[in-house]
């Protein structure tokens, strides 16, 4: 485990959970004044991993007055995304290595870590945070749960694409919607081809049809990814918009 990490405003520190039957590594940033108990927010990492980018908005989140647990879904296969030299391939890697159930239960039982070990960590007011991949897999989970706030959702795509599915089918998360267990704030670029729009419109109008508490921002120009500053999609405009959207949802549902 890596050394904890304090500043002024945050501490910052590596973890390890159970989650069936396997170790999972954590990354926990907690409030470094005063002792809480604070909101909570779970967060669900994108395809890179839990890269430094990821470390630094889970800070990013502590530093607002939130206790923020971001799992490592990578630590069955050693803490890193998969590698090849062919970008299909990895892709597909991925996908097998984060099964939609998986992950549910890697997020889940990293909240139950949080109320067995951290009482700094307010369980009863716990939101879900997801990003690329985590945006979908994050829908999943605040589908097949009902632990959650509110769900804070960037540019998770609705459609896997059947390219890079072991059966070489689409994956439609569209039937999942009616299950959708709290608030969802929808975050997503109008240039996005792994959400492209039609895709967005089609999670609208099957969230309407179920009379669901959501919020979707559409930010013109701005492609997958936007809000990663540290790559080359970083849209500042859009990304600062909708952080400060998202940031004013949590507050509402966790803080309120």
């Amino acid at each position: 485990m890596a050394v904890v990490q304090e500043t002024t405003d945050v501490r910052a520190e590596w973890v390890e959970y159970t989650s069936e039957g396997a170790k999972i590594s954590a990354y926990l940033a907690t409030p470094q004044e005063g002792s809480g108990p604070w909101p909570t927010v779970m967060m669900v990492h994108e395809n890179p991993g839990l890269i430094p980018h990821r470390q630094d908005v889970t800070r990013r989140l502590a530093k607002l007055g939130y206790v923020v647990l971001t799992p490592n879904l990578y630590s069955r296969i050693g803490g890193n995304a998969p590698e090849s030299p062919d970008d299909l391939e990895v892709k597909r890697q991925i996908v097998l290595a984060t099964a939609d159930e998986q992950v549910h239960a890697d997020i889940l039982n990293g909240a139950e870590y949080l109320k067995k070990n951290h009482p700094e960590a307010d369980a009863k007011r716990l939101g879900l945070f997801g990003n690329c991949m985590g945006g979908q897999k994050g829908f999943y989970i605040a589908t097949h749960s009902n632990i959650f706030t509110c769900f804070l959702n960037f540019y998770g795509p609705v459609i896997a694409r059947g390219e890079l599915q072991p059966d070489r089918k689409d994956h439609n998360y569209l039937p999942y919607a009616k299950d959708l267990s709290c608030p969802m704030q929808y975050h997503v670029g109008d240039q996005d081809t792994a959400c492209p729009m039609p895709d967005v419109k089609m999670l609208q109008e099957e969230l309407a049809k179920y009379h669901k508490d959501v919020q979707f921002f559409i930010y013109p120009g701005a492609a997958h990814a936007f809000h990663g500053d540290h790559g080359p999609r970083y849209h500042p405009e859009a990304a600062n918009l909708a952080w400060q959207r998202g940031m004013a949802f949590l507050d509402k549902h966790l803080k309120g």
